[in-house]
């Protein structure tokens, strides 16, 4: 389980392959305290750690994976979001992430003002009902609060501090992000549905 509250990383090595895809991803902070199994969160995705080489972290990346979030459009040196599994002894600092990317979004506007980003993301429509305005989601594996909600627009307000932390800056109108949407919202969802059975 995850927070939200990510750190810079840098792609360092991809190799295709019919089965799924080896990322590597530079992260000398992190790359000295993981182990081979050990789980981190990709820009949301949770991957499983299989090889680590000096400031160097290895994954392996199943095709679901791949199909189902926008690893299939890094290159080497894209910068991406990575976080460590919240500890027991933590604190929680945004949200619960699982690191289950539920969809790919586009950003459909951007706004920049001398205080803030505002970013638009327009959601896939199945996933409506989980948007709550000033409930919490997940870009990019970022914990953030929703700003407003119209229909399937998704609207957030990014500070300077999430900026330089994230890669939330070097997102442009049409690009993709991944999106996890509150599991507290589909436990809900889930107790309602098998209540009304």
């Amino acid at each position: 389980m995850f927070t939200g509250i990510v750190q810079k990383g840098t792609i360092h090595h991809i190799q295709p392959s019919e089965d799924g895809w080896e990322v590597a991803i530079s992260m000398p902070v992190f790359a000295t305290i993981v182990q081979l199994g050990d789980s981190v969160a990709i820009d949301g995705a949770c991957l499983t750690v299989t090889k680590v080489v000096d400031e160097v972290m290895y994954f392996f990346v199943s095709t679901e994976s791949i199909a189902k979030t926008i690893i299939h459009q890094y290159k080497i040196g894209d910068i991406v979001n990575t976080e460590l599994p919240m500890q027991p002894n933590g604190y929680l600092g945004g949200h619960y992430v699982l690191g289950h990317v539920d969809a790919t979004a586009k950003v459909s506007e951007i706004k920049i003002t001398p205080t803030a980003w505002f970013l638009t993301i327009e959601a896939p429509e199945q996933f409506v009902k989980y948007i709550v305005y000033k409930g919490s989601i997940a870009i990019n594996g970022v914990s953030l609060t929703i700003n407003e909600v119209n229909q399937n627009q998704i609207n957030l307000c990014i500070i300077p501090t999430t900026l330089d932390k994230t890669n939330i800056n070097q997102l442009s109108v049409g690009n993709s992000v991944n999106i996890e949407f509150d599991i507290l919202a589909k436990y809900t969802e889930q107790l309602l549905l098998k209540r009304n059975v």
